[in-house]
């Protein structure tokens, strides 16, 4: 047999691969055409808006609020029924008052192409959770979230449009000394780490539309402050005035200090009393630094009874009596004032 020329191999291993490469690319082509082929679905939609009617019952120490809401749906086909699978997330309790739905014909631009549309509408009364953050109590501003959200479809097969043009709040409602500042209502995305189980779902976390409704409110009356401090104030007035009894005779030095443990121990139990109204918290709220403050200065006058008792024991009566009256008292009540002015401006600027 004639041996192979080094030529004719090489010939035969080109064309090999070229048939190898055609093929391949065809194999491509094809899986490409049919994947364009495939119709490219985008997800249902209906149009969803809310009306929040009462926000009320603020308990910081629960951490919560209730909120009175209606809520509707307008949808271009019957099977689509966003309110019956609609969550509201956060809540504490819920109840729903009112659901109806009917059928009307479109006058919006929205679906325009239907003749007839599916409108329905929920109204809702729920207990939400809060996050309060009242560490600048009185002049604290908060943001209100109610969070609605689907429950059985993903976004591959539902989403909300929000109805910006038709959604508020009851402009004449009562907050109780807190006014609105703003409104806003936003379609966000919601992932979750897991399916819930959902056999459709290959992802391995489940996406679902959402409304966020976000009220931010500011406090416009202060008088629960007043009431939360007026007996601290006074119990740090009565201590400054304990600088001008004399500590030269052992019977007014007991009164003095008498004077001044009673402070201090007013002082200690109304630092207790913001616990009840705004619950308790692990920072250090404005309430805790006016109260801190002027138990430090009532523990100083204290220090400085002993002071002026031992200045007295010395004969020095009349440097004693200076050292209360024309230094002590000044700088004390003078600086008390300052640091509350300085403390409760950041406050208020902060918010």
């Amino acid at each position: 047999m004639p041996l192979l020329s080094a030529d004719w191999v090489l010939r035969r291993a080109c064309l090999l691969i070229a048939i190898l490469m055609l093929a391949m690319s065809i194999g491509l082509f094809t899986q490409v055409s049919s994947a364009l082929a495939e119709p490219i679905t985008s997800p249902k939609t209906c149009r969803v808006g809310i009306f929040v009617t009462s926000l009320r019952n603020f308990k910081f120490a629960d951490k919560s609020f209730r909120a009175d809401f209606r809520v509707w749906s307008v949808c271009p086909s019957k099977d689509l029924k966003p309110l019956e699978s609609m969550q509201v997330i956060d809540t504490i309790e819920s109840e729903e008052v009112d659901y109806q739905t009917q059928n009307k014909p479109n006058r919006t631009e929205s679906f325009a192409t239907k003749g007839d549309v599916y409108w329905s509408q929920r109204d809702v009364s729920a207990v939400l959770n809060q996050n309060w953050n009242i560490q600048n109590y009185p002049f604290d501003r908060h943001t209100l979230k109610i969070v609605l959200e689907e429950s059985i479809q993903d976004v591959n097969g539902f989403v909300y449009t929000p109805d910006f043009k038709n959604s508020g709040y009851q402009q004449d409602m009562s907050l109780g000394g807190w006014k609105i500042t703003d409104f806003t209502l936003q379609e966000e995305k919601s992932a979750y780490q897991t399916t819930f189980g959902d056999p459709e779902l290959m992802n391995k976390k489940g996406i679902y539309s959402r409304l966020t409704v976000s009220i931010p409110i500011q406090r416009v009356k202060y008088i629960s402050f007043f009431k939360l401090t007026a007996g601290l104030y006074v119990a740090f007035a009565v201590a400054m005035l304990s600088f001008f009894y004399e500590t030269g005779q052992p019977s007014l030095v007991s009164a003095r200090t008498s004077l001044l443990v009673g402070c201090l121990f007013a002082a200690l139990v109304n630092m207790r009393a913001p616990e009840s109204v705004l619950g308790r918290t692990e920072s250090l709220t404005l309430v805790d630094q006016i109260h801190i403050v002027a138990i430090v200065y009532i523990f100083v006058a204290a220090l400085a009874t002993v002071l002026s008792r031992l200045m007295n024991e010395r004969g020095q009566g009349k440097q004693a009596m200076w050292f209360d009256r024309r230094l002590l008292f000044r700088v004390l009540t003078i600086s008390f004032i300052v640091l509350n002015a300085i403390v409760i401006s950041h406050a208020a600027i902060v918010g």
